[in-house]
Formats: C-alpha cells, sequence, structure tokens
C-alpha cells in the first residue's frame, strides 16, 4: 500500500476481503511498509476493500481462488481526497483496543471522552494501565515505568511524571502503547514496561484545530497549525491550562518501642493546589526525496503548582503533650526546553534503514516551602522555610540501522549505539527560628548545601528478527548499559559515584496459527536506576513530623519477566486479547519509614526488598452493531515482598478492571461512558485501599462535521472520593485517610479546519522506537 503522489507506504490501512454474499471473510491493516496479508480457508470469489479516511476506498476486480493458491497483489496506490473537513462522512469507528503483536494500541482519538482533559485521564484508560488519585501512573501494578513521547523519552516526563502528563492535552493524543515486551532497541529502564504516548500526526495540506476547554476543576486551551508545501511541512501546537485539586487527609500514628506504645500522633490537613501550565512545540520536516527525511524541532514545557496547606498536630506521651496548628505553603516552577534534530534514511532493500537522532534539552526549576507553627496556649511560633532552585542539562545522540538478510526483509539485523550526559546542579536552604521561637530565622548550616549531580549512559544493542514458513516468528535481542554516575556537594556531606554495567537479554517467540489466533511468548529483562530525587540526601521537612530524604548509596534494580499472551480476532468484531506473567526483583528500591522515639517519621529509599508478581488480564473489544462499542479489560494478580534483612514480609492479591463504551445517535449525536476499578496496592510495608473513577459524555457535532461540543461529567456521585492505608514497622503503626475531591464537569468546544491529506502514517523520532509486530510469514492454503 502507497500513496499515489508520494509513493510512500502507507500504515493502518483498512484491508477487507469480502464474498460474494456481502459477509466480511478476512481483515487486517497495513504494516509499516504498507504490506498486508490475508488468509481465506474457502474457494471463491472474493473481492478486496481497501479505506483509509481521507482517501478513495479501492476496490479489486474479482478474485478467484482456488486450492493453495497464493496472489500477489504487487503494489496498490491510494488515491487522496483533498477536501475539506466538512465534505467527508465517516462511517463506522476505530477500535479502541489493537494488538500490535509486541504491543497493545489504545486509540485515544476514537473516544471521545477524551475531548477535555489531560494525558492523565487518557492514560487511565489505556490496558493494564492504571492512575492513582494521586496522579500516580501504573503498570500491572507497578510504578516503575519508562514513558515516551511519540517514541523519545522526554526530561520533562523523566523529571516529573504527574505534573508533566497534565500539561499533554487529552485532545492531542492519537493513541498510546503498552509495551510490555519491548525489543533490545528501547532503553532497558522501566521494570514494569514501556507506555509511550502517540500525538496525532500531521495532515497534508493547511489545517489546524482549537480546543477550549471549561469546567469547575480545570481549563484548557489548546491549537494545533499545520502547513505543508512541497518538501517541506511546518507544525505548531500550543496548550494552555489550569487545574485545582483538594485534599483533605487524617493520620493516627502509634510510635512503638519493644512491641509497646509509647507515644500517639493525631494530624488533620487541608490542602489546595493550583496548578497552571503552557506547553508549545514547534516541528520542520524537510523531505528532499522518498528515501530520506530530516526533522527538526523545539517544545516548551512551563508548570507552576503552588500548594497551601492547613494542619492541626497532636502528639502525647505518657508524660508529654504537644499541640499546634500549622500553616505551610510550598511552591514548585519548572521550565524546560528540548531541541530535537533527526535524520532517516530508507534504502532500496526492504526495512534497510538509518535513524540519526540528537536531543538536547535545558531545565530550570524553583521549589520550596514556609511553614509556620502556632502553639494553641498563644506561646511564641515557629518558622521555617526552605528555598531550592535546580538547574539541569540533558543531552543525547542515538543511531539505529537495519539491514535484511534476506531479499523479502523477513530476515532482519539491527544494531545501535545510545549516548546521553545529565547534568543537574541544585542548592538547597533551610533557615528557621528553632533555637529562638518568635525571634528572626537563621541558617541551619548542617541542612544546608549545593549538590552538582551527573549521570553518563552508554549503550549498545543487537536484535534479530527471524520469520519462518508456518507462521513462526523469533527476535531475539541483547542490549548492554553502562551507567557512571556521581554526585559532590559544596558541605560537609560525602561526594558520591557509582559504575555500573548491565547486560539485558529479551527472547520474544511469536505463533500465528490463522486470521483468528496469535501466540506470543516473551521473556525479558528491564532495570531501574535510581533518579536525582532517589539520590538527593535534601530534607524536607516541610512536615516537621514526617520528613523525607534521598539516599546517595542506592545501587540499580533489575527485574526479569515471563509473559504468555493470547489474541483473538473474530470476522464479527470480537478481538480479545490476554496473558499470563510473572516477574520477580531481588534487589528492588523501595521506600521505608521509621519513628524515632518524639515519634517523627524518617522516609528514604533503599535496596533494602525482593519482589514477585504472578498475573492475568484479559482485554476484549466488541463492535455490538454500527452505532455500539465496547470494550472491556480485567486483571488479577498476587504481590509478595520480603527484606530479611528488616525480616519484614507483605503480600496479597489485587484485581482491576476497566469498562468503555460509545454508542452513536441519530443528529450528529454520541454518548460514552467510562469507569475503572481496583482493590488498591500493597507495598513492602503497608496497603492501600481500593481506587475507582467513572465518567459519562455527550457529543453533538456542529457545523457540518467540522466542529462539536462535548459535556463530561467525572465521578458525579459523590463529591470526593475516600482512600485509605495502613503501614506497619517495629517501631511505628499508622492508618490515613486521603479524601480527593474529584466530582468535575466540563464543557469542550473544538473546532478543525482547513482541508488535507492523509500522510499514511505517524513520524516518530525515535530509531525504532515505533515497532511494529513481527509478520507472521506463510501458511499453507490460500494468501493474498
Amino acid at each position: 500500500m502507497a500513496d499515489s503522489s508520494s509513493k510512500n507506504p502507507m500504515e493502518f490501512v483498512t484491508v477487507a476481503l469480502k464474498a460474494n454474499d456481502g459477509s466480511i471473510v478476512a481483515s487486517s491493516l497495513t504494516s509499516e511498509k504498507g504490506a498486508f496479508e490475508l488468509f481465506t480457508e474457502g474457494k471463491g470469489n472474493y473481492v478486496l476493500i481497501l479505506s483509509y479516511v481521507g482517501y478513495k476506498t479501492y476496490q479489486s476486480t474479482t478474485l478467484t481462488v482456488g486450492a493453495n493458491r497464493v496472489i500477489d497483489l504487487g503494489t496498490i496506490y491510494l488515491q487522496a481526497q483533498a477536501s475539506t473537513l466538512g465534505e467527508i462522512t465517516i462511517t463506522g469507528k476505530k477500535a479502541l483496543i489493537v494488538n500490535m503483536g509486541d504491543k497493545l494500541v489504545y486509540n485515544a482519538s476514537a473516544d471521545i471522552g477524551n475531548k477535555g482533559g489531560s494525558a492523565s485521564d487518557v492514560l487511565r484508560k489505556a490496558p493494564m494501565v492504571s492512575v492513582g488519585a494521586n496522579g500516580e501512573v501504573k503498570l500491572r501494578g507497578n510504578s516503575n515505568i519508562k514513558v515516551l513521547l511519540n517514541g523519545m523519552p522526554s526530561g520533562i516526563l523523566a523529571k516529573n511524571l504527574k505534573e508533566a502528563l497534565k500539561l499533554i492535552p487529552s485532545s492531542a493524543i492519537e493513541s498510546v502503547e503498552v509495551i510490555t515486551s519491548p525489543s533490545a532497541k528501547y532503553e532497558a529502564e522501566g521494570a514494569a514496561g514501556v507506555i509511550n504516548i502517540v500525538t496525532k500526526k500531521k495532515m497534508k495540506g493547511t489545517n489546524g484545530s482549537i480546543d477550549l476547554s471549561g469546567g469547575n476543576l480545570e481549563q484548557s486551551m489548546n491549537g494545533a497549525v499545520n502547513l505543508s508545501s512541497g518538501k517541506f511541512a511546518f507544525g505548531l501546537t500550543l496548550n494552555g491550562s489550569q487545574e485545582r485539586q483538594r485534599n483533605v487527609s487524617m493520620l493516627e500514628r502509634s510510635s512503638l518501642a519493644g512491641g509497646v506504645k509509647i507515644g500517639e500522633l493525631i494530624q488533620r490537613s487541608d490542602a489546595i493546589q493550583k496548578d497552571k501550565g503552557v506547553y508549545g512545540d514547534f516541528n520542520v520536516e524537510f523531505t528532499p526525496d522518498s528515501s530520506q527525511k530530516v526533522g527538526l524541532g523545539i517544545s516548551y514545557w512551563k508548570g507552576h503548582w503552588p500548594q497551601q496547606a492547613s494542619l492541626y498536630n497532636l502528639y502525647t506521651t505518657g508524660v508529654e503533650r504537644t499541640e499546634y496548628n500549622q500553616k505551610s505553603y510550598q511552591n514548585g516552577n519548572f521550565g524546560w526546553v528540548d531541541f530535537s534534530l533527526n535524520y532517516e534514511k530508507k534504502f532500496k532493500r526492504p526495512e534497510q534503514n538509518l535513524r540519526l537522532v540528537g536531543n538536547y534539552g535545558r531545565s530550570n526549576d524553583k521549589s520550596g516551602y514556609v511553614t509556620e507553627q502556632f502553639r494553641l496556649d498563644g506561646g511564641p511560633h515557629f518558622r521555617e522555610q526552605s528555598p531550592n532552585k535546580g538547574s539541569g542539562h540533558d543531552l543525547s545522540f542515538q543511531v539505529d540501522y537495519g539491514h535484511p538478510l534476506s531479499e523479502s526483509g523477513k530476515q532482519l539485523i539491527e544494531t545501535g549505539l545510545r549516548f546521553a550526559r545529565n547534568e543537574s546542579n541544585s542548592s538547597f536552604t533551610v533557615l528557621n527560628n528553632h533555637n529562638n521561637p518568635g525571634g528572626p530565622l537563621q541558617e541551619v548550616p548542617f541542612r544546608s548545601d549545593r549538590m552538582a549531580y551527573f549521570q553518563n549512559t552508554l549503550a549498545a544493542y543487537l536484535s534479530f528478527k527471524l520469520e519462518t514458513p508456518g507462521g513462526w516468528g523469533f527476535r531475539p535481542g541483547l542490549r548492554y548499559e553502562s551507567t557512571h554516575l556521581g554526585g559532590n556537594f559544596a558541605g560537609p556531606s560525602p561526594s558520591f559515584k557509582a559504575t555500573f554495567g548491565n547486560f539485558v537479554p529479551n527472547m520474544l517467540i511469536t505463533r500465528k496459527l490463522n486470521d483468528q489466533h496469535d501466540f506470543k511468548l516473551n521473556y525479558t529483562e528491564r532495570i531501574r536506576r535510581p533518579w536525582i530525587w532517589d539520590l538527593n540526601p535534601y530534607v524536607n521537612a516541610s512536615d516537621p513530623r514526617n520528613v523525607s530524604a534521598g539516599n546517595p548509596r542506592l545501587r540499580p534494580e533489575v527485574t526479569r519477566m515471563l509473559e504468555l499472551a493470547h489474541s483473538y480476532n473474530s470476522p464479527s468484531g470480537l478481538a480479545l486479547n490476554s496473558s499470563i506473567y510473572g516477574n520477580a526483583n531481588s534487589n528492588a528500591i523501595e521506600q521505608l519509614s521509621r519513628v524515632d522515639s518524639l515519634g517523627i517519621s524518617y522516609t528514604t529509599s533503599q535496596n533494602i526488598a525482593s519482589n514477585k508478581r504472578l498475573g492475568a488480564n484479559v482485554n476484549i473489544y466488541m463492535q455490538l452493531s454500527n452505532s455500539w462499542t465496547m470494550g472491556t479489560s480485567a486483571e488479577i494478580y498476587h504481590v509478595w515482598f520480603s527484606s530479611s534483612a528488616l525480616n519484614v514480609k507483605n503480600d496479597a492479591i489485587f484485581y482491576a478492571y476497566t469498562l468503555n463504551s460509545s454508542y452513536i445517535l441519530p443528529r450528529g449525536y454520541t454518548i460514552q461512558f467510562s469507569g475503572d476499578y481496583s482493590n488498591g496496592y500493597v507495598t513492602l510495608q503497608g496497603r492501600n485501599s481500593a481506587d475507582y473513577s467513572y465518567s459519562f459524555s455527550v457529543q453533538k457535532e456542529l457545523l457540518d462535521k467540522k466542529a462539536s461540543l462535548t459535556l463530561g461529567v467525572n465521578n458525579f456521585l459523590r463529591s470526593n472520593f475516600l482512600q485509605k492505608s495502613i503501614a506497619t514497622a517495629p517501631s511505628f503503626q499508622s492508618n490515613s485517610a486521603n479524601r480527593y475531591y474529584n466530582r468535575s464537569l466540563t464543557l469542550t468546544f473544538s473546532w478543525r479546519f482547513g482541508s488535507f491529506r492523509g500522510t499514511g502514517k505517524r513520524e516518530d523520532q525515535a530509531a525504532g522506537k515505533q515497532e511494529r509486530p513481527i509478520r507472521e510469514g506463510t501458511k499453507p492454503g490460500r494468501k493474498f
């Protein structure tokens, strides 16, 4: 499959084989190279139909299929329809969940519930992904993940994932790829797997979009403009958003000594956070000929998330009572600019290609807190403030090369190198009047310092793709990553350095039985290097009763995972994907808390535990009628935590499920419902209760389908969501409850303007990051 004008191959073209009675006997999507294969068990006459939005539908002449006959149709060219958006009539609907071999793809653009909100709201609907009420993203219940943007590592996503996701508007997202069996091309980071957020592809011509969204908790504006002329294509995206969050919490904690309670802490707090952010992206593509492409991109992120909180504190022992009210203000400002340059060369032989990618990012951040304690008896109050400034530089270069070992390209060797240099400088100061309550603030020298941190990573990989007759596919690979990191301090804190290397093997075996059934067996190893906030010994004491700090002595953890998966696609439109998996980690980085004799909690990270998981998941998509679609997923897993050093064990069984359904009504109306539920999660020292959310949306198409108005309500049955947690250790027992005020109503207006022609594929900058499934080869019988 190729574009008739550019001759470029077209991906995701719908291919259907229709019998004389009008029934669809086989269907598929074209690969990245525009290739497709269809099988039919019966003899007879058939018609091949190819369709893609923005192109004229192709219908072949009658094809006569006999016994053991293979029909090669050569290259088919689709002609683009250069027309305005209002002149295009789209019937049917793209499947929400698609199995692409090594990943599951959630087609976010086909879900009207994504007209308002941010990337966090979109991820909540992706298979195997959960987003907690506190914004934490997990894959199969594990927060150790790698999140990419258009196949590329992003500095802002790595540094502050929760806040960065809020800056990506949901309306700008085309799909979310959930990759549990990444090949050696991918960075080894992310024990649970990789999540790739794919933004909407460029469209040829001059076109754009505007999305305006307003609600009681969140407001946003998003605009995009695309322009193509000759060999050049330009794209500009701008987004601004703000969000209000409220969290009311309660904590009851008993201090223990030898199993005997020696003190009790009661805290109640009410915190309000108001996030504001802007995001901009400008990119240029130059295509000198059909085999080469050069791209330049600039993106900018700016976030501001101040939080104000009031807290009541009561700590009692047998002889002492400490009671006060506290007010605190925490502030975070972060700016990030990223430059990217990439080059792609495709050779004449199938699958032979070369990609070069370079990135440079620069960040600046200011954060800190001010806290004041007021004694109930009117005595002198305590005040503390801690300003924190930082800056960073990220530089990376990557080269990837694919070389076919056969004329067909079914045997392929891929190799590449990547170098990354990350630098970060931060200064933190603490001032308080601890020694002179009510008096002026004085610097606390042992809690003030400057830190310079660096991390160098050099990686190389080798991967093979082998396809055999009978539908077998093999993808063995090996990646090596060498990491050298260190930190220096201006003050008395000792400097640290560490060097480590990791071989990361993987093996993927696929078997295609027929057009309906595919099997996959995957083994992979993944690592998690400690992040800078894990290593930074800066002590955060915004709540003096709950103190946290980093640990510069952390080492990387290695996770080994084995997965068996099956996919089924019926001609009626039913798609079922299921898997069972297990993983193990013997050197896990876990947060560990302890409470001293004064009732103060200290939290830091340590390589202190091992964990194991055994689970299963299933995803189902159903086309119930021409107007009604439904998708659902369910997962269950058992997790075990163990620390021989602490003599602590913890385990539990957890389950989660999601539901997403939409119905197309007459007169341009569409309704949609989605919801998700999980019964919580467990840690080494505790457990959290259930987490759930739900939403309902109604969309009305306007202006000859060039615009739409979408009304969405989220968590409308209650004003807040309550989540409880417990934690135990030899030095304490605690119970906490958090109320998240997340009931919201959003109204979104979307307008698409201009003329367009689809490019046929989303061009991602990452070399090899947008992988396609292994082609399963041939089988005896009739094939197209």
